[in-house]
């Protein structure tokens, strides 16, 4: 899990995201080599930060019809692994209240500290999804809190949210005051793996995170936490 100093500037112009960021970036290294992989990780980051930018601007580049082979519904473990560890609310506050201190962050209200609670997947350790051809519900951590996402545009409990699919991925779209948040849902080949990118801004802290989830196969029983 990534948590950075709040950035700021104007909006990217709509393009393709999944190129983002490739230009600028230097010499290649070699895929195996630690500055090879860190500049994979920077390549990654930035083509989610850039989907971020867009999500006021390029909001009709989201294909609200669902995908044949997109199904989500099933129980998903997270892989602890192949996963950031969930945001830490003590340490995101103690760096905003650095970046204060030295004018660094304009509004001391803003914060990223309760970034777990308005986006419950930084720090689930399971899924539960329902989908269907208009929206898919999501059920966190078994008794966890439960979500309704439906595809296209919706007003949901003071939160702007814009769910559809782009390049292959879900993506959603979230927004209340100055929180805004993409959550981008990846499925690997074989559809067994899901990987979910997070980006959230608030005008404190950035977030940026990366969970991985396993379909857990059925039959299997239920989820138990560790």
């Amino acid at each position: 899990m990534a948590v950075q100093a709040a950035t700021s500037g104007g909006r990217a112009p709509c393009g393709d995201v999944g190129h983002a960021g490739a230009a600028g970036m230097g010499r290649p290294h070699p895929a195996g080599s630690r500055a090879g992989r860190r500049a994979a990780s920077a390549l990654r980051w930035a083509a989610a930060a850039l989907a971020l930018g867009l999500a006021a601007g390029c909001q009709s580049s989201l294909d609200t019809a669902p995908l044949a082979s997109f199904d989500l519904t099933g129980v998903w473990r997270l892989n602890a692994a192949a996963s950031d560890a969930p945001p830490d609310p003590r340490e995101i506050r103690r760096l905003e209240d650095r970046d204060i201190v030295r004018g660094r962050q304009r509004d001391p209200e803003a914060s990223s500290a309760f970034v777990g609670e308005d986006f419950p997947v930084v720090k689930a350790r399971s899924m539960t999804i329902e989908q269907d051809s208009h929206s898919m519900g999501i059920l966190y951590d078994d008794q966890g809190p439960y979500r309704d996402v439906s595809w296209g545009e919706r007003e949901r409990d003071h939160w702007l949210v814009q769910a559809g699919w782009r390049d292959g991925a879900l993506v959603i779209r979230s927004r209340r005051d100055l929180t805004e948040g993409v959550e981008t849902m990846r499925l690997e080949p074989g559809g067994q793996r899901l990987r979910v990118e997070v980006v959230v801004r608030t005008g404190g802290r950035d977030v940026r995170t990366l969970r991985v989830f396993d379909r857990r196969p059925r039959g299997a029983g239920p989820v138990s936490s560790p």
